[in-house]
């Protein structure tokens, strides 16, 4: 910023009038943290993206409090990375999804941010969606065969040798570039957009775990289970029963009669 900027941003009393503010761009989709990685500020747009119930408060709570165990560790490690480095973390890709809701995919990148003597004091992170990104990203747009391929196919046998003809590329050319673009590996991948459709299935259905993990590509139940605890912190029993105790006691939304 010049001295006029810094003079001007200097003199705002509330910081907060310019987040009330943004709140009425169109998908604003961010998020402030502190340095314990505790939620500042949430957009309502982002709030809304990531189906939180209204009215509920995420101030002072992580994403640990919001998302499966394995998720929220690597926000935490992303966010540790801003911190050590002070450097913004670009394009990091994840799925967002709560309770009653199927996952949407995001791009996010992290931007520390910094007191007045230059100390990093938290980070904003700001998403957007993959419908967003991908067409307007040289880079990623080489993986696009392969990531809709595999949305398309998650509960199909999905090979590197696959994904990588699907983008011309050669297995090693395609596991280089899928991990710089994806900031992951394509198997890493795979194995989150099937443990989504998987944590969809067993918080709205009645089907057994064993079908429910066949049905998303998961050929081996004791493998899945163990997986699946790993992804959420739990079992798969357990989070149904949780989830969908929380799913009976949310309140029915009336609608408009026609």
């Amino acid at each position: 910023m010049n001295r006029l900027q810094t003079a001007f941003f200097h003199e705002v009393a509330d910081t907060t009038q310019l987040l009330q503010a943004l709140e009425h761009l169109p998908g604003a989709l961010f998020m402030i943290k502190n340095l314990d990685s505790r939620y500042i500020y949430m957009s309502r747009a982002l709030k809304e993206a990531i189906n939180l119930q209204h009215g509920q408060e995420v101030v002072g709570k992580t994403d640990f409090d919001l998302f499966p165990k394995i998720i929220a560790e690597s926000f935490r490690q992303n966010d540790l990375l801003v911190f050590k480095h002070g450097k913004p973390l670009i394009n990091e890709v994840h799925a967002a999804s709560y309770l009653t809701h199927a996952p949407q995919w995001y791009f996010s990148s992290k931007y520390p941010l910094h007191n007045r003597a230059r100390k990093i004091i938290g980070l904003i992170t700001i998403n957007r969606r993959y419908s967003e990104v991908m067409g307007h990203d040289a880079e990623l747009n080489r993986l696009l065969p392969a990531l809709e391929h595999v949305f398309r196919n998650y509960a199909d046998a999905i090979t590197i040798a696959t994904l990588a003809k699907l983008c011309s590329l050669s297995e090693s050319q395609f596991m280089r570039v899928f991990r710089q673009g994806m900031k992951m590996t394509a198997q890493v991948f795979v194995e989150q957009v099937r443990m989504f459709h998987a944590i969809d299935a067993i918080k709205h259905t009645a089907h057994s775990i064993a079908h429910i993990a066949q049905d998303n590509g998961f050929y081996d139940h004791s493998s899945f289970v163990k997986r699946f605890k790993k992804f959420t912190g739990t079992t798969p029993l357990t989070y149904r029963r949780e989830h969908q105790t929380k799913i009976k006691a949310e309140p029915a939304i009336a609608l408009p009669k026609l």
